[in-house]
């Protein structure tokens, strides 16, 4: 099942991907002024990559901000 898009969780992947610079998690300044779900926000900051994708991440930009572990 492909899970639903999240455009809040995609909309600061594509922030940081901007950045050009790859990360193990996001930052609270990362997440300061996104309305994110706990669950979302949590994903975001401790590596989860499976977790971020079920929520709705893009695959792509998952693999745009984020090592490979």
């Amino acid at each position: 099942m492909i899970p639903q898009i999240s455009y809040t969780l995609n909309k600061v992947l594509t922030a940081v991907a901007r950045q050009h610079v790859i990360k193990e998690g996001l930052s609270d300044a990362d997440l300061a002024g996104y309305e994110l779900s706990p669950a979302e926000r949590t994903a975001l900051k401790d590596g989860d990559i499976t977790g971020r994708y079920h929520l709705g991440a893009n695959p792509y930009l998952i693999r745009r901000v984020f090592r490979a572990r």
